[in-house]
């Protein structure tokens, strides 16, 4: 059975969800000083990049679903050792 790589697309992930919000609180902020100016045309744009950061954030949270997803596939298919039955008890441990 072939596996497919779970790494990267955790690392993709990870850093796609605490980097999408990062970039929309930025979007937000310059949105409000922008707004504060009335540049309405500079206010659309920090509009669309608070957008595009929320988007990303739930792309990264997609991806880590599917990374978390691929890395328990693996595990779950390790060999696992079957415990045998109960010892019958020898007359040595009978005291």
């Amino acid at each position: 059975m072939e596996f497919k790589r779970s790494a990267g697309i955790f690392v993709a992930g990870i850093s796609l969800f605490l980097g999408g919000p990062l970039l929309s609180y930025a979007g937000i902020l310059f949105m409000a000083l922008s707004a504060s100016r009335n540049d309405r045309g500079l206010t659309a744009v920090f509009v669309s990049l608070s957008i595009f950061g929320a988007l990303l954030g739930l792309v990264g949270f997609f991806m880590l679903l599917v990374a978390t997803h691929r890395a328990l596939i693996k595990i779950d298919a390790l060999p696992v050792r079957i415990q045998s039955a109960q010892r019958q008890s020898w007359p040595a441990d009978r005291v």
